[in-house]
């Protein structure tokens, strides 16, 4: 199927695809920057100043691992744990960076590695299902890309600058987006009936370690568990 939608399209890059892929994804600059606007106004209460706030969702630029690492913050931060949960978190994005590799394989790195720098689940998504329709084009991925990050880096300075305060719903919102962001990645990750043993696995984990150790450790060992169990049985990735 790769194979065939390479030659579908003579030239890996146009801005007709870049045009396309941003129009596609405009829904994505509300529903990221109102995530966005969240994780601001949680770093806010945490303490963080603007800029470094800012920067974390423009670096970091992973809803998921910032979300998840916001579950973890104390004083002091506990950075190996964060460092590993970001790794676990984001280590699906090997997966989908070795598939877009294989996708555009003509696409000179100089210019693949800046877009894979704003790669989302949503912009793959997208990208391989227009491949599949025949329409290989690394400028739509682009184009999808762009929206979603103006949203989740945007949505960050504006939440944090927003005149509201950390606490009351917001805060019950802040406390829900690591569950939200697992939850939205559920889908994508269901393998069908083998999913079920590593993922009773994974939430036994949890809810033990939840009860000794704290919430703050539940999601990192419950999920380690299960892609434990998942490798130990030769599952795929």
């Amino acid at each position: 199927m790769t194979m065939k939608s390479a030659e579908a399209t003579a030239r890996p890059f146009t801005f007709t695809g870049f045009r396309r892929g941003f129009v596609a994804a405009l829904p994505f600059i509300l529903s990221n920057g109102i995530a966005g606007a969240v994780m601001g106004v949680a770093y806010r209460g945490l303490g963080l100043g603007f800029v470094p706030a800012v920067l974390f969702s423009l670096l970091v630029y992973s809803a998921t691992a910032q979300a998840v690492t916001l579950g973890l913050w104390a004083l002091p931060p506990p950075i190996a744990a964060m460092m590993l949960a970001c790794v676990a978190t984001n280590a699906r994005y090997l997966v989908m960076g070795a598939h877009l590799r294989q996708l555009f394989h003509d696409l000179p790195r100089r210019l693949m590695l800046p877009i894979l720098a704003i790669l989302g689940d949503a912009s793959w998504l997208m990208t391989v299902a227009e491949a599949d329709k025949g329409r290989r084009d690394a400028g739509y991925l682009f184009g999808c890309s762009v929206p979603m990050a103006i949203g989740w880096i945007g949505g960050t300075a504006l939440g944090y600058l927003a005149p509201l305060t950390p606490h009351g719903p917001l805060a019950v919102g802040a406390a829900f987006l690591p569950l939200a962001f697992v939850a939205a990645l559920l889908p994508t990750q269901w393998r069908g009936q083998r999913s079920l043993m590593p993922w009773a696995l994974s939430a036994a984990a949890a809810v033990t370690v939840a009860g000794t150790l704290g919430q703050s450790w539940a999601m990192l060992i419950g999920g380690g568990v299960g892609t434990l169990a998942s490798a130990l049985r030769g599952d795929d990735a």
